[in-house]
């Protein structure tokens, strides 16, 4: 099984200038727990996770002052048991899906498990 048949899809993203107010509303309207950061061109710069939120109580500081800027990306075809090796042995939940420069899809550690039971 292979990352683009587990990732979801579409990709809600944010920006480094962005409040993490308004992040904290967003993960709490589409439901999820990570977004990645992209530049103004469109290109990957950190990674937000709910971790990030509920560790910071100053909510006027901006998505750049927080978030991640080490970033696991895979390609569409990346195997479900590699990304699965690479979320324990670098400690992480989320997994940023590329194709051609362009963001497709997030892989959390709760995709891999159900790709690794089907």
């Amino acid at each position: 099984m292979q990352a683009k048949e587990i990732m979801s899809t579409p990709v809600v993203i944010t920006k480094g200038n962005v409040k993490l107010d308004r992040v904290k509303d967003l993960f709490h309207r589409h439901q999820i727990n990570s977004a990645p950061v992209l530049t103004e061109e469109g290109e990957i710069e950190g990674i937000i996770t709910s971790s990030d939120l509920t560790a910071i109580h100053n909510q006027n500081l901006l998505v750049r002052d927080v978030m991640s800027r080490k970033v696991s990306v895979c390609a569409l075809t990346a195997r479900v048991q590699d990304l699965g090796k690479t979320m324990v042995n670098d400690g992480i939940h989320h997994i940023v899906v590329m194709d051609d420069g362009k963001v497709q899809g997030m892989v959390s550690s709760l995709d891999v498990i159900k790709g690794m039971l089907n």
